[in-house]
């Protein structure tokens, strides 16, 4: 398979990055600084909380893009994992330093810390939310990482290792709960959702996914129209103390990863090149960026509530994401992209570079 851009895995990263937006949206609607005209959630179960599921969709893109990129890549596991903190910390660093500027309250030392190290390694059994709070998904995504610097030490079938390592991982964590809170975050059930993502991989390397691709996107799409209206089952749990703690994360890779990860296989083999595709494809490119600097926006609003008019919720919803993507946009083309340059002339020669993460 070639080793260049996926243009279906942007165009998924854009719409788990929206989802996001609308589920923040929907948060200061409820209970935030802009006076609504009207009620924006109608009396769907679990419609209210279904921009959560773009973490999840985030997680199994994850799992895609490591097996995608391990496939190819060179045994060096250290080399690696100092590259993906390269990738994604400085601009989380720099990014909650101004966060932590504009904030009602000064964050707790842990929550700061976090800011540079990713786990909570100076937490015991409590789990301390990062000051950028959408940085607590990063722990896991560092946990995934752990496993595939693992895989990379063996000679063949990485990939397979890869997804037994990660499976067995997580269903350890069903079992165990370590009452270190970076320990439960490497022994969690929601790394499932990476290995979903692997999987997926598998089907498309092996061109399985080009032969289900319909059957798959219908049943997936049906799956999350049941489990936004109906559930599917479980509860879904939504606090990050409760998604750390292990014991109920399961549900939300029953509930969201699965269905995400069958709308993946039914997309992946996707061609479009037209202009709105590639539109999507951009604000994919900059949804690390939109992930991490929305919650600055909402500060904002909070800063300057007094001088706000009345909205009604749904122009404010869209007005909210479109400004959202616009500020991503301009922080990957401004910030992040030079970042990154300058990070990658003074490091040095490393292993082919790892597909961007958003």
């Amino acid at each position: 398979m070639a080793s260049g851009r996926i243009a279906p895995i942007q165009w998924l990263r854009a719409l788990a990055a929206t989802l996001v937006l609308m589920m923040h949206a929907s948060d200061v609607i409820e209970s935030g600084p802009v006076a609504m005209t009207g009620q924006f959630v109608p009396s769907v179960p679990n419609l209210s909380v279904f921009g959560a599921s773009g973490v999840d969709l985030f997680f199994v893109i994850s799992g895609f893009v490591m097996a995608h990129w391990l496939s190819t890549a060179d045994r060096a596991p250290w080399r690696f994992l100092a590259n993906r903190w390269l990738r994604i910390v400085p601009l989380f660093a720099c990014v909650s330093a101004f966060y932590m500027t504009i904030m009602h309250t000064p964050p707790t030392v842990q929550a700061a810390v976090m800011s540079i190290t990713v786990l909570p390694i100076l937490d015991g059994a409590g789990y301390h939310v990062p000051a950028l709070y959408p940085g607590w998904t990063l722990g896991f995504e560092f946990a995934f990482y752990a496993l595939v610097a693992i895989a990379m030490r063996a000679r063949s079938h990485r990939i397979a290792i890869l997804l037994a390592l990660t499976v067995a991982v997580a269903l350890t964590g069903l079992l165990i709960h370590p009452g270190w809170a970076p320990a439960r975050i490497l022994l969690n059930p929601l790394l499932l959702e990476f290995a979903l993502g692997v999987g997926v991989w598998i089907a498309w390397h092996r061109r399985i996914s080009a032969h289900i691709a319909a059957p798959a996107l219908v049943t997936g799409v049906a799956l999350l129209a049941i489990g936004i209206t109906f559930g599917l089952g479980l509860p879904l749990p939504l606090e990050i103390e409760v998604l750390v703690a292990g014991s109920s994360s399961l549900s939300r890779t029953w509930t969201w990863g699965i269905p995400w990860a069958l709308v993946m296989i039914g997309v992946i083999d996707a061609i479009a090149e037209g202009r709105f595709e590639r539109v999507v494809a951009r604000v994919g490119d900059a949804s690390y960026s939109t992930y991490l600097t929305h919650p600055c926006l909402i500060q904002l609003l909070w800063m300057v509530r007094g001088y706000l008019p009345i909205m009604s919720p749904y122009a404010f919803m869209l007005a909210f994401v479109v400004a959202s993507t616009m500020l991503g946009l301009a922080v990957h083309r401004w910030i992040e992209q030079p970042l990154l340059a300058r990070l990658k002339r003074r490091r040095p020669v490393s292993i082919r570079r790892a597909p961007a993460l958003a």
